[in-house]
């Protein structure tokens, strides 16, 4: 009888591992990651045995199974609620409902300082820049996003302490003969939040402060101000989101977050050539705006500007291709050239270098 119970748990317990494969062929799966699902797994690769299919065959039930996105769900909120903690690696679950990029936690500890010979290679590729663009006889901005928890770090979790030495960032701010746009300040604004609590950018205000900064820059290098009004607080009406930290960590029930639509961010301009999405990775956009032909390399907190920026001048170019084609004939011919990059991405600029 003894045995007969063991047998029968242990069958029960293989059938509950089984049940989410079994059911992969009929289960929608849904990613939680910011990632195209791994491939199905080859048997046979350039002709041989492919070496590397357990591991890839494991990658690929992984992303599969069904019920992936439920129990992940489950098992963020059981944890997150009992021990505070977040149950994604990519998470830090902060604060009074903050979460946090990971990635961006060695900027706020120090971890990720770059060397001195590091941080010069960084100096040295901005001036590259600075000076072909100069030569061109264009305005060449660097305009560094902050990460969220550079400005509100407040809301990280205790076991994490911010550290006392520059950041790269702050080393980068200090170097004279590059035209920065210093943002931090802007983005502190008392009676609101410029960052999603639950998403990794800013949010529609800090984008539109942002986006008032660099065009208040480029106005005060060119003569031309960009055709939009940021005298007023705007008009606007109100949305909810869900922020791509929130959708990690809660792929079934993602938490809501209130935004704004502001009147001035609507579309009023005109794609040039194929344009799918604000992740595009060149997209180039006509006017009625000023007559100011903008280039700028961008990352995805650029997706919040892009409107704004696209509605003020007449001829604004954008790429995420990485190094910057500098060669390209929209860089060649703009007259400001932007350079737009997060906080923590700034050690990815060593890679431009090779």
């Amino acid at each position: 009888m003894k045995n007969l119970g063991l047998n029968l748990f242990c069958a029960c317990f293989f059938v509950i591992l089984l049940v989410p494969i079994v059911l992969m062929p009929w289960a929608d799966y849904q990613m939680t990651e910011n990632r195209p699902p791994a491939p199905p797994p080859e048997l046979i690769r350039e002709g041989s045995f492919n070496q590397s299919l357990p591991d890839e065959v494991e990658a690929f039930l992984d992303d599969r199974f069904a019920g992936r996105a439920r129990m992940i769900d489950t098992y963020s909120r059981l944890i997150g609620g009992v021990f505070g903690v977040s149950a994604n690696d990519k998470v830090v679950m902060g604060r009074d409902g903050w979460l946090f990029f990971q990635e961006t936690v060695g900027d706020f500890d120090g971890s990720a300082n770059l060397s001195d010979d590091e941080m010069d290679l960084l100096i040295s590729y901005l001036f590259s820049l600075k000076h072909l663009t100069e030569e061109r006889g264009q305005v060449f901005l660097i305009a560094v996003a902050p990460n969220k928890n550079t400005l509100f770090g407040e809301f990280m979790p205790g076991r994490y302490t911010r550290t006392e030495s520059p950041t790269n960032l702050e080393r980068l701010l200090s170097i004279e003969g590059l035209d920065f746009i210093d943002f931090q300040s802007a983005l502190l604004e008392p009676d609101f939040y410029t960052y999603y609590k639950t998403d990794s950018h800013w949010n529609s205000r800090g984008s539109r402060i942002a986006a008032r900064e660099i065009m208040y820059g480029i106005a005060a290098r060119t003569g031309v101000m960009g055709d939009i009004d940021f005298t007023g607080d705007g008009n606007f009406e109100t949305r909810y989101i869900t922020g791509d930290l929130g959708q990690m960590l809660f792929p079934v029930n993602p938490p809501l977050e209130a935004d704004l639509i502001f009147d001035d961010a609507r579309q009023n301009f005109t794609a040039v050539g194929r344009f799918r999405t604000l992740d595009d990775m060149h997209i180039t956009t006509e006017s009625d705006g000023a007559p100011l032909r903008v280039a700028m390399y961008r990352d995805s907190f650029a997706n919040w500007l892009i409107p704004y920026f696209s509605n003020a001048y007449s001829n604004v170019y954008y790429t995420r291709q990485t190094p910057p084609p500098m060669d390209r004939s929209e860089f060649i011919e703009a007259d400001v050239v932007v350079f737009q990059i997060v906080e923590r991405r700034l050690g990815e600029l060593l890679g431009f270098l090779g």
